[in-house]
């Protein structure tokens, strides 16, 4: 006949007293953060942001483009206040939109109506090359449907000066713009209006 083993298990309780209030004081809570797993949620949190947003945004587009007439290239002259060397007059040489300035001249002459991608961000030039306003300061404007969005300041310091600045065009449902020329006291002294067509 087998012998029954009998299995015995011990429980050790804490006693009364000190030591039992010691062991529960002395306990503390630690916590740890997952940095990673933190990081990798609210990445996936601004994602679903971005992707409802791109899914959903209204896209509203206009069909009634028609291209506007272009100052064309001609010389201008505009009478300005006198001067210490009396009465000059502003020539404007050249006036001209384009993708891309080389040595502070145009390369190329952007031929218009415009027609740029809705998908992707371009870069266009308005050039200008002027005589006869040394020592005056001009500003590179563009407008938006009549909003301005960007001005550039531009110091002349010789009689022959040739000047551009830079606009980025993304996508927009607005679509007709205005490069100028302005001089000090507001007077428009060259302007090119223009609409975009995207594709």
């Amino acid at each position: 006949m087998e012998d029954k083993k009998n299995i015995v298990i011990k429980v050790k309780y804490p006693g009364t007293g000190k030591k039992a209030e010691d062991d529960l004081s002395t306990s503390k809570i630690i916590t740890e953060w997952n940095i990673k797993r933190i990081l990798l949620a609210l990445l996936g949190v601004i994602l679903l942001i971005m992707a409802l947003w791109f899914f959903f945004k209204p896209v509203a587009e206009n069909t009634d483009l028609k291209p506007q007439a272009v100052l064309s290239e001609e010389v201008i002259k505009i009478p300005v206040k006198p001067s210490i060397d009396g009465n000059k007059s502003i020539t404007i040489t050249r006036s001209l939109l384009t993708f891309k300035i080389n040595n502070n001249e145009p390369e190329g002459e952007i031929t218009l109506p415009l027609t740029l991608s809705k998908t992707k961000s371009t870069s266009i030039y308005y050039f200008v090359e002027l005589s006869g306003m040394k020592d005056r300061t001009v500003y590179h404007e563009w407008l938006l449907d009549g909003t301005l969005i960007t001005r550039k300041k531009v110091n002349i310091s010789n009689d022959n000066w040739r000047t551009s600045s830079r606009q980025l065009f993304i996508y927009n449902v607005k679509t007709h713009w205005i490069a100028r020329l302005v001089d000090e006291s507001g007077q428009i002294l060259n302007q090119i209006d223009f609409n975009i067509i995207y594709e």
